[in-house]
Formats: C-alpha cells, structure tokens, sequence
C-alpha cells in the first residue's frame, strides 16, 4: 500500500509558501527534486528595475512545523539549533546557504544565514521576529549576502523599489494682492527706528528699498502710513511682483515672505540672527516646552524646549529646536524650504556662548528617522499656522494669516536605499543607531 506521510506534506506545504513568498521578494525560486541532500531549492537575484537575473545564486534550506513552539521563544524572538551534519554541509558550500524556519499554523516565515551562529555555538542561531522575517523588508539583506567582500567593487543592485521620500518643503499660498508705494525712508532699519517711536506695536512685516515700500498688509489706516506716501499706495497682482525676472525685485519679495512668515509665526517662535533660524520659545526662563503635532501615523508630541542641568542642579544650556527657512521659486510657484537645526540659550533667552559646538554635537547623533520627525513637526505647524484664526478684539471675528502652506506629496522613488543591510553589515554600525525618534 502506498503512503504519504504527514511530515512529506507539511514538508512540501513549506516549501510552496517559501517559494510564493521568494518570487514576492522579487527573486526567482527554482525548487530543487527528491534527490536534494540538504538544499531544497535556489534563489537567484534578480534586478527589479530591469527585471534582469544576475547569475547570483543563493541555496535556502526550508524547515517546516505545523505548530510547535521553538526553542526559547518569546514575544522577541526564538532560538534554533542546526544539525552537526547540515552545518558541515553547507559550510563546504560555495554559494551563501539561509535556513527559512516556517510555521503553517500562524504564516510565520524567518530566516538567517546557516553561518549567523556565534564563534563557540555555531549551531545556535538567535532569531529575531521583528528583525529576521522572511518577507519584501528581508530582500536586501538577503541579497547583500552575494557580495563578495575579498573583491573591490562587489555589488548587488538594490532589491526593493517604490520607497517614498519627503520633500523637505512645502508650497507657499500668497494672497493674490500685495501694497506697492513709495516710501518716506530710503531703508527699513530708518523707517523701523521711526515706526517704533510713534507704534511700538506695530507690523513688521514689510520691506522698504531704495524707497520703495512693499506690503501684503493694507497699510492704509494704520500706523505704517508714518512711514510711507499714502498717496503712491497701491495694490497689484502679486504675480507681476513675485514671478518677475528682475533680480532685485526677486530678493525683495524673498525679504518679504521671510518678513512676514517670522511675524506670523511671532508667538510661537524667535528669530536667531546668529545662525538665521526660527526656534521655539519657552514657555517661562528656565522651562521646557512641549508641541503635539500629527505625524506620518498619529497624533504625537515633541520637547521642543529642553533644559539641561548639571550634577549640581543648575542649568547648563536650553536647547531649542528650530529651522532655517528658504524660499525658493521653482517655475511659477514659490516653495519654503525647511532645514531642521537646533538654537542654545542660557536660560531660554540670553544666547550660550557655546551654542555653535553644542549644535554641532547634536546634529552628529541626529539619525535620518529623527531629521524626518522634526521636518513632520515643523511642516505640521506651518500649515496650521495658515489657518483661520478667531480675533477676540474683533468681535470674534475670523483673522486670515497672509500665508498659507501646503503639504507636498511624496516622490516615489525607483529604488529603496537599502539602510537595513547596511547597518547588518557595517561594522560601525552600533555607533549608528538611532537615538531620538520623534515619529
């Protein structure tokens, strides 16, 4: 009587799943027949821009349970210990061999290199089950596995594409019509000490030279007509201003969108003339601050304003976060460009005469997950800070902000740098982890 047994089927059910799951990866499976030994079938790499097979070969070794628990396992991860003979067998191998561990009750798929165990337990493998999943976020550590080192220029291409990557910008939305006159002062710094004197609660966000007064706020009826001929005022299309192809005129409306982005923005940050950024300001000499903003997933919070104290409890240096803004035209549109700094104080307030080593030191430690949080927050504010407002000395009535801002969507990318098989094999690598994540 002929017989199948039930470890042959649950033995062939794990290695059609790793193979439809390999050719999701985007590699090639061929699946080897019953006169295998100890390599049930071969991965071969395959370019996914080009669709080219590279004639990189990679041996996978699949074991199959229906439910069992591995050794050791946790919420974390798991032990596995490799057969002596196995291990003898593939270490004699000239291609790089990965065992795929696959459990049918809950899909779970994980994989390791055979020669992953450590110097005095090469039979031990540690499994991670966040980190060594056999899925798409494996292929290029799979892949990295095919490069031989003792070779200059051993490559392989990356394996996964589509990645999105954020713009650091954002578009600007001026109003449709800015104030054009003539101005009683050739310069703004002679017609700010005049302004102060009459209103020292004045707008400032203008721009004056060669007198020539440039607004998007009506000055009419306000304290700025000290400062400029009523009569000359008048409002044009902002286009014919903003899209010009004089470069004076180019630099005076840059002056005036950074003028007036710092007003608008008055309450909640400063401006530092050091380093050309806005930052946070504390809440109080000496105290922290707290922003909630929405991230990429959900609703988080950032210390904006951290105050650092010595052993002796007084305080060394507050840390701001901050931004340095640049406008930019690209075509027929203007964009604010965002770059994530940091601003010391003493206190929150008086400037540390240390503060440029102190930057320097933070943004050494600073990863790419948290550069990408602080351009999230700072993004989240600016389009917030373009939002109607409620003005209790107007009867509750709505205020407008002179700016708007717009979230840009992401580039999909061809290619997805491949960070995950870089930090794996970088022998730096410890030094290179993340250590503040904002998102």
């Amino acid at each position: 009587m002929k017989k199948l047994s039930q470890n042959q089927i649950t033995g062939q059910r794990g290695e059609f799943l790793v193979g439809d799951r390999t050719l999701a990866m985007g590699f090639s499976f061929d699946g080897r027949n019953r006169l295998e030994t100890g390599i049930d079938g071969f991965l071969e790499l395959r370019d996914p821009q080009t669709g080219q097979t590279l004639a990189l070969w990679i041996g996978a070794q699949v074991k199959t349970t229906e439910s069992d628990a591995y050794i050791r396992e946790d919420d974390i991860g798991f032990e596995y210990l490799l057969k002596p003979d196995d291990l003898a067998y593939w270490r004699g191998s000239n291609i790089p061999v990965i065992i795929v561990l696959v459990r049918l009750s809950d899909s779970s798929m994980y994989w390791k290199s055979v020669d992953a165990g450590v110097a005095d337990e090469p039979r031990r493998l540690q499994f991670n089950k966040i980190h060594d999943r056999f899925d798409k976020t494996a292929a290029d550590r799979v892949a990295a596995l095919c490069i031989d080192r003792d070779r200059l220029g051993s490559h392989v291409p990356p394996m996964q594409s589509g990645e999105s990557t954020h713009l650091t910008m954002v578009r600007v939305v001026y109003p449709a019509e800015v104030f054009v006159g003539s101005s009683l002062f050739a310069s703004g710094r002679d017609a700010t000490r005049e302004l102060v004197g009459v209103d020292p609660h004045a707008p400032f966000d203008w721009v004056i030279r060669d007198r020539r007064f440039l607004s998007f706020r009506d000055p009419r009826g306000t304290s700025l007509t000290e400062i400029v001929d009523e009569g000359s005022l008048e409002a044009v299309e902002t286009q014919l201003v903003g899209l010009t192809d004089d470069i004076d005129d180019e630099y005076m409306f840059i002056e005036l969108l950074g003028r007036t982005l710092s007003a608008q923005l008055d309450k909640a940050l400063h401006y530092d003339r050091e380093s050309r950024a806005l930052y946070f300001r504390p809440q109080g000499q000496n105290h922290g601050r707290k922003y909630r903003y929405r991230s990429l997933v959900n609703e988080t919070s950032a210390e904006v304003v951290s105050v650092w104290r010595g052993k002796d409890g007084r305080v060394g240096s507050v840390r701001h976060h901050a931004f340095v803004p640049r406008f930019q035209r690209i075509g027929d549109e203007w964009y604010l460009s965002i770059t994530p700094t940091f601003v010391f104080t003493r206190d929150g307030f008086r400037p540390h005469h240390n503060a440029g080593a102190l930057v320097a030191g933070k943004k050494k430690r600073e990863k790419n997950g948290a550069v990408r949080g602080q351009f999230i927050m700072w993004r989240h504010l600016l389009i917030q800070s373009g939002e109607p407002t409620v003005d209790l000395l107007s009867k509750d009535a709505e205020r407008m902000p002179l700016l708007r801002f717009e979230a840009l969507d992401p580039i999909i990318m061809p290619l997805a740098v491949p960070e995950e098989a870089w930090r794996v094999s970088d022998p730096n690598a410890s030094s290179m982890v993340d250590q503040e994540w904002l998102i």
